[in-house]
């Protein structure tokens, strides 16, 4: 029977996991982050005889979280949301920096990315999430999905190629190598690495 961790050693997994996974899930929902991440490790420590060893327990904790937000999004689904009260909403613009010609080019790379992202099936973008911004491992990866390794790997793979077969994306592949054929640019991988910054920082979306 595995041994059950004690109180100390629950309050490091918090302080080494917390900021990532409060990242997390304000990522994926404007609202109620922080109930989301206290219920988190909640259900961890009611579990606490049944984690995983420590290699994969931030892995864990993202899939308690999905799981989570699935139902959350689900019971948000069935109510009206009140006139202006938009997901995704903030106070980004005042304190945003001088547009310089730089940041301008990566504002327009992170909406085709990010439009590119949105036209995934759900199941794969969260995958590309997963991996690109929280740095899962495939090991890790399939922790939080509660899948096999293979599994998880087959998924990001079909994810990858979902995303580097959107028009959107092979342009991007395309003017980043101009000299390579169109068709053969067609059949180029998603650039290495095409980055945006997004509401919690640097994206990678090949990952």
């Amino acid at each position: 029977m595995p041994r059950s961790i004690t109180s100390e050693e629950f309050e490091e997994l918090y302080r080494q996991t917390a900021p990532d996974l409060f990242s997390y899930v304000r990522r994926r929902t404007s609202s109620d982050a922080e109930d989301l991440v206290a219920e988190t490790y909640a259900v961890a420590w009611r579990r606490r005889s049944d984690l995983p060893a420590p290699v994969f327990r931030r892995a864990w904790l993202f899939g308690v979280a999905r799981r989570l937000l699935v139902a959350h999004e689900r019971e948000q689904r069935s109510r009206r949301f009140w006139p202006g009260e938009g997901v995704g909403s903030g106070t980004a613009g005042a304190d945003a920096e001088p547009t310089t010609p730089e940041s301008a080019e990566k504002e327009r790379l992170a909406g085709e990315v990010a439009a590119a992202l949105a036209r995934l099936r759900p199941a794969d973008r969260e995958v590309l999430q997963l991996v690109g911004w929280e740095g899962l491992t495939p090991a890790e990866l399939a922790m939080a999905l509660g899948v096999r390794p293979g599994t998880a790997r087959v998924r990001l793979h079909r994810a990858r190629q979902a995303l580097g077969a959107d028009p959107a994306v092979q342009r991007l592949v395309a003017r980043a190598a101009p000299d390579v054929p169109t068709e053969r640019a067609e059949q180029a991988p998603v650039p290495q690495p095409v980055r945006w910054v997004g509401q919690e920082g640097a994206v990678n979306a090949d990952a």
